[in-house]
């Protein structure tokens, strides 16, 4: 994953870092849109058949918390707007999971 950064001066977007997540061939990443939670400093971000969890730290760096591997790459879901839970449904088990977020 890329992350880029607004140059004040040009006023143009500039690739500052590199995100190492999980890999996949497929993505279907449609169906999981990407959340960053500004309260939080989190970054939701689905790829393949994987859910990311991506911490922003003080220092502008960013670390995989979390990797929720599923079974299926169709994976709908959202995180509460408060962060608080991640909601998902994935085609393999066929149900709807509520995970509640635990501060590590």
């Amino acid at each position: 994953m890329h992350v880029y950064q607004l140059n004040n001066i040009s006023k143009q977007f500039v690739k500052s870092k590199d995100i190492n997540v999980n890999e996949s061939d497929s993505d279907f990443g449609e169906l999981f849109p990407q959340q960053f939670l500004k309260q939080k400093q989190l970054l939701v971000s689905k790829h393949g058949n994987s859910i990311n969890l991506i911490r922003k730290t003080e220092v502008d760096q960013f670390i995989v918390e979390q990797s929720i591997q599923f079974d299926s790459y169709y994976i709908f879901g959202q995180m509460s707007d408060d962060g608080e839970y991640l909601i998902t449904w994935d085609s393999q088990s066929n149900q709807i999971k509520i995970r509640k977020y635990a501060e590590q």
